[in-house]
């Protein structure tokens, strides 16, 4: 294994507003600083649906100096030089069909009361529910609107959210476009996942793992399934990849 990709949410945090676990971002800090010098080791990024300025402070508290991916797959962060990348799928087509999808949600849903947006998302964007109203309570009318974008629209629903991207953006493209700029094989990747979300990427690493809270798609594709939950899960996971602690 030559490079780890884990989720955030439901993996590397328990989410959002919960401190995080200071004990897993020290092994995973030290699992990059000795990956830089023992090529035997693998360095370890991400492959999240939060937005780039999220994912830049993630990496400085793991160390992270591989690219991560933000934004589920739209957008690829490079630690050495700074630099944030759009991913190719993102087309003007697509855009443009996103940025109009966006205006009438955020008429119709948002400007009704009934949800808000996470805020910090230019390519994914992710819609949250207000209290009383539930994520089944919005489905339908942001599906409904979605309809008239044909296939150039998704809609999916995550655990506690529903993410509006264009369809050819996924963590799996993403990933496989990280595989291109890193020149390290899917193969010789591991992954950690916990929500349908993150069943495109966990399908093409050699090395999927879950932890208990995840979801029943995310368990089916994993080779390994901790009985621990999120940050007491990627230690079990670690150990079961025989890693330093």
């Amino acid at each position: 294994m030559k490079l780890i990709v884990l989720d955030i949410d439901g993996v590397l945090s328990t989410g959002e507003a919960h401190p995080f676990d200071l004990n897993v971002l020290k092994r995973l800090a030290m699992l990059n600083h000795l990956a830089q010098s023992d090529r035997e080791l693998p360095s370890v990024t991400l492959n999240t649906g939060r937005p780039s300025p999220y994912v830049e402070a993630v990496m400085q508290s793991i160390g992270g100096w591989q690219p991560a991916l933000y934004e589920n797959g739209a957008g690829l962060y490079f630690p050495d030089s700074y630099q944030f990348r759009i991913t190719p799928h993102l087309t003007p087509e697509y855009k443009t069909a996103l940025d109009d999808m966006w205006i009438r949600c955020d008429r119709e849903v948002v400007q009704t009361g009934r949800a808000y947006w996470q805020p910090g998302k230019t390519m994914c964007h992710t819609l949250l529910p207000i209290a009383p109203y539930t994520m089944q309570d919005l489905i339908h009318d942001v599906q409904a609107i979605r309809a008239d974008y044909a296939d150039m629209i998704t809609v999916s629903q995550a655990v506690l959210t529903l993410n509006i991207h264009p369809t050819p953006v996924t963590k799996g493209t993403g990933l496989q476009w990280l595989s291109q700029i890193t020149e390290i094989d899917l193969s010789d990747m591991g992954g950690v996942g916990d929500s349908s979300s993150d069943v495109d990427f966990l399908k093409l690493v050699g090395y999927p793992a879950a932890p208990a809270n995840a979801t029943a798609d995310v368990k089916a594709v994993a080779h390994y399934v901790s009985d621990q939950s999120t940050t007491e899960a990627l230690h079990d996971i670690l150990d079961y990849w025989q890693l330093p602690s």
